[in-house]
């Protein structure tokens, strides 16, 4: 058999020992390169409130809120009702930033209102505050007793972009009351959602009319109001199970709260105990 050829240097002499060991070095294993996992990395990550906040930043959006109340059906107290919320609202520095439509029917009243959340707010507060008698009044302001019934909170909603109502005005309506509608758990949402859909509509229609035409345009169109019976079902004793009154709302929606993380409360852990 024939023998291995002894190695040699590249000039033709024989390597040295060291040399040699360099050689086997080189022939050796490389180094297993490191596996990096990209979704092991840490990096910043968009939630999808972050995606919503960016794409309605800097756009116009409006809130809606429907409200209820009980009311004597006498045309005097519907003046003073009108003439308070009136002279309220032209304090605000943007009037025009609230508008809506109040609906006096019989015994009962609907109130859709739109604006801003805060303003929205606001004008529930001036509403509660028509339902309380006021026996020592400010300066410039006389004692008066409770105009409206307890107020009822019938739906709330958020983020729209288009308004619907302009201006805001007052309308009495000229139905009469009939056959009592049954409202249950099961059937209470479609029945609110039914006089708010109609107070929305309505408010669409007269929309392109100026303000000083509003009102007329809202005679005019009568016809898409909701019914008396309609409006007084979502008012009745059965139907305060279903909705908000002030107070409730208040508390859920508008007054600051405290959270606190479960989180929080199980770091740092409590020192064993020592006996």
């Amino acid at each position: 058999m024939a023998e291995a050829a002894p190695q040699t240097a590249a000039d033709g002499q024989p390597p040295a020992e060291g040399a040699a060991s360099t050689v086997r070095r080189r022939r050796g294993p490389q180094e297993v390169q490191e596996v990096v996992d990209v979704l092991a990395q840490e990096t910043k990550r968009t939630s999808l409130l972050q995606a919503v906040e960016t794409q309605l930043k800097g756009q116009p959006h409006v809130s809606r809120i429907l409200v209820g109340f009980g009311v004597v059906d006498d045309r005097k107290v519907h003046d003073q009702i009108t003439q308070e919320f009136t002279a309220w609202r032209k304090k605000l520095e943007e009037t025009d930033d609230l508008t809506g439509f109040l609906v006096f029917a019989n015994l009962s009243a609907v109130h859709f209102l739109e604006g801003p959340t805060e303003l929205l707010f606001a004008a529930l507060e001036k509403l509660q505050s028509l339902a309380v008698e006021v026996e020592k009044p400010q300066p410039g302001e006389a004692a008066r007793p409770a105009l409206i019934g307890p107020v009822r909170i019938l739906h709330f909603t958020e983020m729209h972009g288009v308004r619907a109502s302009t201006s805001w005005c007052t309308h009495t309506h000229t139905g009469k009351k009939g056959q009592e509608v049954q409202i249950e758990e099961n059937n209470s949402a479609e029945l609110m959602f039914k006089v708010y859909q109609k107070m929305l509509l309505l408010c669409a229609k007269v929309k392109d009319n100026e303000p000083s035409g509003v009102p007329a345009a809202y005679k005019k169109a009568a016809d898409g109001l909701p019914t008396v019976d309609e409006i007084a079902v979502l008012l009745g004793k059965v139907a305060a199970e279903f909705f908000f009154s002030y107070e409730e709302f208040e508390k859920v929606f508008v007054a600051p709260f405290n959270l606190v993380l479960h989180s929080e409360l199980l770091w740092p852990m409590a020192p064993a105990l020592s006996y």
